[in-house]
C-alpha cells in the first residue's frame, strides 16, 4: 500500500487519442489509488510537446508511445533520454516485438507494455514498480558517487607518503646497491598498483547513464597506448560497433590485455574478435583450469606474482554495469578466452 498522501505525476506522450483515453480511464479506476496513490495525468500528442513538458521537471514517470509521427521505435526512447535521463520511462507500443522490448530495457526503460493487453492493474503495478526502481537506482547512484569521492580522497592521501617513500628509496639505491632496497621498491610499486585498482573498482561501481556507439577496434587501439604490451602480439579481428561507455569499455579491454600478458608472458598472442551478441578476448597462454574459473573474478584472486587480484573483478564489474555477461573458457590455442555477451552490437 502507498503511504498516505502519495501522489504520482504521470506524463503520457501518445498520438492516438483513443489509446490516451484508455490509459486515462485505467488510471482513474478507484482501486488504482490503493496501489499507487493519487495519479495526476498530463497528456501530450507529439514528441516535441512531450519534450517541452519534460523540461518542467515536475513529472514522476513517463509513459512513452514508440510509434509517434515524428519518431518511431528505439530512436524515440533515445531522444527522450537525451532530454532528461533521470525520468523513469515505461514504453507503450502496439507491436508485439520482444526484441525491441529487451533492447528498450537494456537502454534504460523501466518497463515495456503492449497496448492491446493493457488494464488498470497492469498499468498501476508497472507505474509503482518503475517509480520505486528508479528511486532505488538514484539512491544507488548517490551512494556510488560518495564512495568514489571517498576513495579519491583516500587514494590521494595515500599517494603522497607513497611518493615520498619512492623518492627516498631511489636516492638510497643511487648511493648504494642493496637487495633490501630493491625489495622495498617492489613493495612500493605493488602498493601503488593496489591503490590504482581500488580506485578503479570504486569508479566502476557507478551506474552507467551515458551510452554511445563506439567501435571496438578504435577502443582496442586506445588500449595499446595505455598498456605495456611488450613483445605481445595483439590481433584486432573486428570492425563491430557496440553501445557502451567508451572509457569504461577501454578499461575492461585494458585489464583483459594486462591479464593475458601477466599470465601468458611478454610474447603472448592476444586476439579480440566478434561474437553474435558481443566480443571475446583470447590468448595462447597457459589458460585457466576449470576448477579456477569460478574464482578468477573474486576479489584478490591472482595466480601471478605481480598481480593485484583486482583486474578481472574490475572486468566483471564493468560488464555488469552495462548489463553484460562475462565468462571464461578455453581459447582455440589452449589459452584463456573471455567472452562478453549480451552486448548491443551493430
Amino acid at each position: 500500500m502507498p503511504d498516505a498522501g502519495t501522489s504520482i505525476d504521470v506524463l503520457l506522450i501518445e498520438d492516438n487519442p483513443g489509446d490516451a483515453r484508455l490509459v486515462e480511464h485505467h488510471l482513474n479506476e478507484s482501486h488504482v489509488a490503493d496501489i499507487v496513490g493519487d495519479v495526476t495525468l498530463e497528456h501530450e500528442e507529439t514528441l516535441a510537446e512531450g519534450l517541452r513538458a519534460i523540461e518542467t521537471g515536475r513529472h514522476d514517470i513517463l509513459f512513452l508511445d514508440l510509434g509517434l509521427p515524428e519518431s518511431t521505435g528505439l530512436a524515440t526512447l533515445g531522444t527522450v533520454q537525451d532530454e532528461d535521463p533521470r525520468v523513469p520511462i515505461v514504453v507503450l507500443t502496439g507491436l508485439d516485438d520482444r526484441e525491441t522490448a529487451v533492447t528498450a530495457i537494456q537502454r534504460g526503460a523501466q518497463d515495456y507494455l503492449l497496448k492491446d493487453d493493457l488494464d488498470a492493474d497492469d498499468l498501476a503495478r508497472s507505474l509503482r514498480y518503475a517509480v520505486e526502481r528508479h528511486r532505488q537506482e538514484a539512491q544507488l547512484r548517490l551512494q556510488n558517487e560518495r564512495l568514489e569521492e571517498f576513495t579519491s580522497v583516500v587514494s590521494h592521501d595515500l599517494r603522497n607518503p607513497l611518493n615520498v617513500a619512492h623518492a627516498r628509496v631511489n636516492i638510497l639505491r643511487d648511493e648504494a646497491d642493496n637487495d633490501h632496497l630493491e625489495t622495498a621498491s617492489r613493495a612500493l610499486d605493488r602498493m601503488e598498483a593496489l591503490i590504482e585498482d581500488l580506485l578503479t573498482l570504486a569508479q566502476q561501481g557507478r551506474t552507467i547513464d551515458d551510452l554511445s556507439t563506439v567501435r571496438l577496434d578504435v577502443v582496442a587501439e586506445g588500449c595499446r597506448e595505455n598498456v605495456d604490451t611488450a613483445d605481445a602480439a595483439v590481433i584486432v579481428d573486428t570492425d563491430a560497433t557496440v553501445r557502451a561507455d567508451g572509457s569504461r569499455l577501454q578499461e575492461l579491454l585494458s585489464n583483459l590485455l594486462r591479464n593475458s600478458i601477466e599470465h601468458g608472458g611478454a610474447a603472448v598472442t592476444i586476439t579480440l574478435g566478434d561474437l553474435a551478441d558481443g566480443f571475446y578476448v583470447a590468448d595462447d597462454g597457459p589458460g585457466i583450469s576449470a576448477d579456477d574459473r569460478e574464482q578468477v573474478f573474486e576479489m584478490g584472486y591472482s595466480t601471478s606474482e605481480g598481480g593485484t587480484g583486482f583486474g578481472l573483478m574490475i572486468v566483471e564489474g564493468i560488464a555488469e554495469a552495462h548489463g553484460w555477461d562475462v565468462r571464461v573458457t578455453d581459447s582455440e590455442a589452449g589459452g584463456a578466452r573471455f567472452e562478453i555477451t549480451g552486448v548491443d552490437v551493430h
